[in-house]
């Protein structure tokens, strides 16, 4: 028999390390020829192709600008019609502001005793000018895209009956979530061109056409001869682009 009372420690002995079983320690070792980067996994690229976004529309048949307007009713296509009035105007209103600021530095630069007293008068007329254009632009920038939004309504209503009446076939041939991507991508493009772009495209519109006229207003020979260096610049422009 083993006598298990040899093995025993002593009360009040302390533990040192040497009772302690030896650690195991490992050295990790790297081969020369084994190549770290490699071992690192690398972010995968994400690839898009550029060439399907910017040819979407490539097949696209153009159609006359009013017939986007054929699926509003009455109401819509007048909530858009004040849109688009409204915007003119805000367009023109730039060349107003102009004006009128031209004035201020004409009041400046003339002799007087006091410079708010020969200013003040048209300064007013500066303030109530941005008030107005303020409210024209808000009412514009918000009837373009309400009457927008209700059309596009109508549209994608249009599109889901002219899906749902098609024949099993077609399902079968369109790829899961195809259809309802293209009508959400669809739409969408189409709504954003009919209310914001319409609507910076006719302010910008009027506001170019607004200050040509006040410039061939005060000096036609000026701008004439403007005008026609603008045009080399543009060229110039689109060369290098």
């Amino acid at each position: 028999m083993v006598d298990r009372r040899a093995n025993r420690r002593p009360v009040g002995e302390s533990v040192t390390s040497f009772d302690l079983p030896p650690s195991n320690k490992t050295k990790a070792t790297i081969s020369p020829e084994v190549n770290i980067d490699s071992t690192i996994q690398q972010p995968q690229p994400v690839s898009t192709d550029k060439a399907t976004d910017i040819d979407k529309y490539a097949d696209a048949t153009p159609i006359p600008f009013f017939a986007l307007f054929r699926h509003g009713t009455t109401q819509d296509k007048l909530i858009i019609s004040i849109g688009i009035i409204v915007q003119a105007f805000v367009g023109l209103s730039f060349s107003g502001m102009n004006l009128v600021f031209g004035e201020v530095l004409d009041d400046l630069s003339s002799p007087a005793e006091s410079i708010l007293a020969s200013t003040i008068s048209t300064i007013k007329i500066m303030a109530i000018l941005a008030a107005v254009f303020g409210v024209a632009a808000f009412i514009g920038m918000s009837a373009i895209p309400y009457g927008a939004a209700r059309i596009t309504n109508r549209v994608r209503n249009a599109y889901v009956t002219a899906v749902l009446a098609q024949d099993m076939e077609f399902f079968d041939e369109s790829k899961p979530g195809e259809i309802v991507a293209a009508l959400a991508e669809y739409t969408m493009d189409f709504e954003e061109g009919l209310s914001i772009k319409l609507g910076e495209g006719l302010q910008a519109t009027f506001g170019g056409l607004g200050g040509l006229v006040v410039a061939l207003y005060f000096s036609w020979q000026i701008t004439v001869s403007d005008s026609r260096d603008s045009r080399v610049i543009c060229d110039s422009y689109n060369l290098l682009c």
